[in-house]
């Protein structure tokens, strides 16, 4: 889901004679052009961005360590609203949008063109009459050559594959999506060790203050519990080496901006009802460089280390960015 999507009054300006709204959701999104019909290249700028606005020199929060970051834009009208994130090899960025368009390119962090070789395609080949709300793609897991998709509004996990025939995922009916409200669907997924299907919806507390999980698998799904930190929201899930999985969560305000929370959640802890909390890595909000932060990606490096990939869905609005940043994790 994206931070501006419930219909908000910002402001009367009664002073000045000025009505100040600011309305969105999936009908009120600004126009992001045509839908694809085709694959298109696309041309995309990288611009480096400070971890810290304030002390441009400092490289760490909490388990982090700032390996580099960018603002992207592009010329094309249908480039931003990045959600999900696939970083394969290092190398190969995959990420999906919220109008349904595949975002690829080459990353190449030491030259000086950073992202080369882009290219966005539609998800599907018969796209064009097709509602807005049916492609919201969140999160994405590479299966292979495959991938996992997860949508909301139309709730459903759909496998893509790389020449278009893609089609919903068998397990896809084990889950019940009758709870969950139209824009607060499966946000984060992540596939854990003995490859179950870990899910987290977005939204939606019960009374004790938890939010929905799945484990899913052919047998069936089990549920489980999230308790986020107050205010914070699940937005992607990757599974670092050890089977622990590194969660991604988002704080949003009028009055105090983007936050997000980096937490990691133990394997042995993701069983059948269990309740996960998680251990938080880093925490970032201004003057630290963040956005919507919504998809998550991590990598092993040559020497071992574990590499954290962030990218920000800027909504497809100047006021936001799409935000590239990479990171060390400290064990």
């Amino acid at each position: 889901m994206k931070k501006h999507r419930s219909n908000i009054l910002l402001g009367l300006f009664l002073g000045t004679g000025v009505l100040l709204v600011l309305f969105s959701g999936p009908l009120l999104r600004p126009d992001v052009g045509e839908v694809l019909a085709s694959a298109a290249d696309i041309e995309v700028r990288a611009v480096p961005v400070p971890l810290n606005t304030e002390r441009p020199a400092e490289h760490a929060v909490g388990k982090l360590s700032y390996l580099g970051g960018w603002s992207l834009t592009s010329a094309h009208d249908r480039f931003g609203g990045l959600s999900g994130l696939v970083v394969k090899d290092g190398r190969s960025v995959v990420a999906v949008t919220d109008q349904g368009d595949w975002f690829t390119a080459d990353f190449n962090p030491g030259a000086g063109t950073i992202f080369s070789g882009a290219t966005l395609r539609p998800f599907e080949a018969d796209m064009q009459d097709a509602s807005k709300a049916a492609y919201d793609a969140e999160s994405i897991i590479a299966l292979g050559d495959d991938y996992l998709v997860s949508f909301e509004f139309m709730h459903r996990l759909m496998v893509a594959r790389p020449d278009g025939t893609n089609h919903v995922w068998k397990n896809n009916y084990h889950i019940d999506y009758g709870a969950l409200a139209d824009n607060s669907g499966l946000e984060a997924i992540v596939l854990t060790a003995d490859n179950k299907l870990l899910a987290f919806a977005e939204r939606g507390k019960d009374t004790l203050g938890r939010q929905k999980a799945w484990l899913v698998d052919d047998a069936g799904a089990v549920d489980l519990y999230f308790t986020p930190p107050p205010n914070f929201a699940p937005t992607d899930a990757a599974r670092l080496p050890n089977g622990d999985i590194l969660l991604l969560t988002r704080f949003f305000s009028l009055a105090d901006g983007n936050k997000i929370k980096l937490l990691r959640i133990k394997a042995e802890d993701i069983q059948a009802g269990a309740t996960l909390r998680g251990e938080e890595l880093a925490h970032m909000e201004p003057p630290f460089t963040v956005d919507n932060m919504e998809g998550l990606d991590i990598g092993v490096a040559p020497d071992g280390s574990v590499v954290v990939y962030l990218v920000s869905d800027d909504n497809f609005r100047a006021s936001q960015r799409t935000l590239f940043m990479v990171f060390k994790l400290a064990e």
